[in-house]
């Protein structure tokens, strides 16, 4: 649907793609005018919400913002016709382009006069930020993307909204007020003259206690060629409290143009490459009873993992390389891919390209003494560090470590349900498994649903431990289902029917949890697969069609895999993978594929 015209709009490239939405370049083809289309992510959210942003800029009428044209809808799309401006990001331009000191000062200038025209219209933009400033070539600015802007009305809380790295103390305390977007535009000028931020860090809870708590760097101390009297202006826009800040935007306009021209002419001496950072927005609802001086940790969301879907392994089918139900994926240090397919009783490996290479194992009863791996419904696969695989079955409730040959090494397992009283006896007994994950030693992690516990094993079938009980308190199961381990071998397992994750150490002493039930963020309706990355978030899969990314402390980071515009069937994700490169595996048994993601820097 969104590759061709919308109503008289012939959409022609994605210009950007945020929080609330995607901006195209499009041509009105009644005039042939180009203009840019920002068309909403949630076409189902309220229509009151929908036109807040378009309502909001229509209200504003300024040379240096954004102008927007009209609001419509289309064949079931809502969007909004936006004045198109043909030029780059102010991060583009820091990125390409070596400044003067003058230069830098002229676009802020800019931006603190369209900054003061929406102040005195009661308007605070919240996300100002160089991915929301445009330059024409002519080196006008414009400023965007008003989705998270708000009107000032009193001083109750306003929510959180904003990117991070931008926002004063007030506002992650979710109460902005208009010289919030003045320590904005401070820290988009320390970044343009010193190519880095006043307050960065991989985590973004470090950074939040930095902005409530450190003071910033002398920018001087990055750029020794500095003009002391611009390094004063910048430290008096990032003053902690509002009022030891700039009052206006115009105040500290003033101040800007008051500069010397002088001391201003000479080029800014630290280069163009500035930090790598995903520039990501937070958005959160109002926030009631905040404290004055501490941030509601628990109550901020982060958007920032970029991930964008490369490719898509396999289709329904008989055929090799083809799906009937693909229930659990791993990857190897040689990146092949392995799926686990329940219905067709094997598993079918891949190279890092998606291209088929072989199949293990076949449909049957397992025959004593056989080397041959045989399957009556297989649903997790892991591989060891010696590259042999680790294959769980849910229906004879047994475990099978395989040699890349396809020749099976060590077999143990048998069905035991509470009521048989074997769950104790001989090497494993299981009641409807459905998961297993490896240690870095290759013992075996198993999550027994039926008995609502988690079994370890070492890679011989020793049993080694045990831990979990039925019930909602902490460190018990309702339907234990997904598990993994992190960097620091701690065990994350998905509590199914509990609606959450539980974090143990790795040998089964609690420490966390996150989740509950329910569609929105850090909320689950169906939670089956779990696994981390290199930095210890979690990505969790949920049968609601989405898969959520969560900081290694359980704060939601952001929510990708929402099917867009037209689709034939609802996915349905289930295993999840992570190889070395923090590239992403998801199994859609809904659609018999499995999709490879790519974090987008």
């Amino acid at each position: 649907m969104l590759q061709g015209n919308i109503d008289k709009y012939k959409l022609i490239e994605i210009k950007g793609s945020g929080t609330f939405g995607t901006v195209w370049l499009a041509e009105d083809t009644w005039i042939g005018k180009k203009v840019a289309l920002k068309i909403p992510h949630n076409q189902k959210e309220e229509f009151t919400k929908l036109i807040a942003e378009p309502k909001l800029l229509a209200s504003l009428d300024h040379p240096n913002i954004v102008q927007i044209l009209t609001v419509d809808k289309a064949e079931n799309i809502f969007f909004m016709v936006m004045e198109y401006v043909d030029g780059k990001s102010l991060a583009q331009h820091m990125q390409e382009t070596p400044m003067t000191y003058k230069e830098a000062v002229d676009i802020i200038c800019q931006i603190l006069l369209a900054l003061q025209y929406a102040h005195e219209k009661n308007v605070i933009h919240r996300d100002l930020k160089p991915g929301n400033i445009l330059m024409t070539s002519e080196k006008k600015v414009k400023i965007t993307d008003f989705g998270t802007a708000m009107i000032q009305v009193g001083q109750g809380g306003a929510g959180i909204g904003g990117t991070l790295y931008y926002m004063a103390k007030e506002q992650v305390l979710g109460h902005p007020v208009p010289a919030s977007d003045v320590y904005s535009v401070g820290v988009v000028l320390y970044e343009m003259v010193t190519g880095k931020l006043p307050f960065y860090d991989e985590v973004p809870m470090a950074v939040l206690n930095k902005i409530l708590k450190d003071e910033p760097d002398p920018p001087s101390r990055f750029n020794a060629g500095l003009p002391k009297e611009l390094e004063a202006v910048i430290m008096r826009a990032l003053q902690k409290e509002v009022s030891k800040r700039y009052k206006s935007a115009l105040e500290m306009k003033n101040d800007l143009e008051r500069l010397p021209t002088l001391i201003l002419e000479k080029p800014i001496g630290v280069g163009n490459e500035t930090q790598d950072i995903l520039s990501h927005t937070i958005i959160q609802g109002v926030v009631k009873n905040a404290p004055s001086n501490a941030a509601d940790i628990n109550s901020v969301r982060y958007q920032g993992y970029h991930y964008k879907l490369v490719k898509s392994i396999g289709t329904r089918g008989k055929e090799d390389g083809n799906f009937i139900s693909p229930i659990s994926v791993a990857v190897d240090n040689d990146k092949r891919i392995y799926v686990c397919d329940s219905l067709k009783c094997n598993v079918q490996v891949f190279d890092n390209e998606g291209k088929y290479l072989y199949a293990v194992g076949k449909f049957g009863t397992y025959t004593l003494g056989s080397k041959d791996p045989t399957f009556l419904m297989p649903v997790s696969v892991a591989v060891d560090q010696g590259g042999n695989l680790v294959v769980l079955d849910a229906k004879s409730c047994s475990v099978q470590v395989i040699t890349r040959n396809g020749q099976v090494i060590t077999r143990f397992g048998e069905p035991a349900s509470p009521s048989t009283g074997r769950i104790e006896s001989g090497a494993g007994g299981f009641f409807h498994p459905q998961a297993l994950t490896l240690d870095k030693n290759d013992n075996i992690y198993i999550s027994d649903t039926g008995n609502h516990r988690v079994r370890v094993f070492n890679s011989a079938g020793k049993v080694l431990n045990k831990f979990g009980i039925q019930g909602a308190r902490l460190g018990e199961f309702n339907n234990p289902a997904g598990l993994t381990l992190d960097s620091d071998q701690n065990l994350l397992v998905v509590d199914e029917k509990n609606y959450r994750i539980q974090i143990f150490t790795q040998k089964g002493v609690y420490k966390n949890k996150f989740g509950k039930r329910g569609t929105g963020r850090s909320e689950f309706l169906s939670p089956m697969g779990v696994t981390t990355d290199t930095k210890r978030n979690v990505f969790v899969t949920d049968r609601d069609a989405r898969i959520q990314v969560f900081d290694s402390e359980g704060y939601y980071v952001t929510e990708f895999g929402t099917p867009q515009g037209n689709f034939k069937i609802m996915p349905k994700y289930y295993g999840i993978a992570m190889d070395a490169d923090n590239r992403l595996y998801v199994t859609d048994i809904g659609n018999c594929s499995v999709l490879v993601y790519e974090l987008k820097k």
